[in-house]
């Protein structure tokens, strides 16, 4: 029996919902009607809150994508330079079922449409224009004190860090078999990327 909604936000239980949804089924398969029976609502709930599907998706990548922001300026908070380059990029990797979920959403999410509306409704502030800013205010902090060899390029080094870390959050959704294996590689490859901007005799 579908439940009423009693909760102080009833719209974000949706949204949450669908994620859940979206990471166990897929996009294609998130219907209005599957979105309203995984939230436990009946869908002229959905529809009191969403124009449409789309207007879900976009709802549930914005707060997949706020999650994850949180959650890696968390690490960095209290730290500057390349201390919270790592600690950032560390709470972005998928070690733990949290982040897990977190790349299983996004994954699903490639090459659909509702990603592309996503990206024209929120500009530069989340996903990857977003977290290449990030990272390179670290490197700039870093780059600042001294941190960073001579020569490092700052913008073509955020975009290697983004997609060392792009590359691991692939293999560990797309190979289950070899998550642990994985997982356990993870830190060691971060460090070693970023230990490589050091200078060397700081290394």
């Amino acid at each position: 029996m579908v439940r009423q909604i009693r909760d102080p936000d009833p719209k974000e239980r949706i949204v949450v919902a669908a994620r859940r949804l979206v990471a166990k089924r897929g996009v294609h398969a998130a219907s209005m009607r599957g979105i309203a029976h995984e939230a436990g609502v009946s869908t002229g709930a959905v529809t009191h809150y969403f124009t449409g599907k789309a207007d879900v998706m976009t709802a549930v990548l914005r707060y997949n994508n706020e999650h994850i922001a949180e959650r890696i300026g968390k690490a960095a908070a209290g730290g500057s330079g390349l201390a919270a380059l790592r600690a950032a990029m560390e709470a972005l990797l998928p070690l733990d079922e949290e982040m897990l979920l977190c790349w299983t959403v996004l994954t699903a999410f490639w090459g659909h449409g509702a990603a592309q509306q996503f990206v024209v409704a929120e500009g530069d502030s989340l996903g990857f224009r977003g977290l290449r800013s990030f990272v390179m205010s670290l490197l700039d902090q870093a780059d600042e004190a001294g941190e960073l060899a001579r020569g490092v390029a700052v913008e073509h080094e955020a975009e290697r860090i983004i997609a060392l870390i792009g590359g691991i959050g692939m293999m560990v959704g797309g190979f289950p078999e070899q998550r642990d294996a994985i997982r356990t590689r993870a830190r060691w490859m971060l460090s070693e990327q970023i230990d490589a901007l050091k200078p060397s005799g700081r290394r």
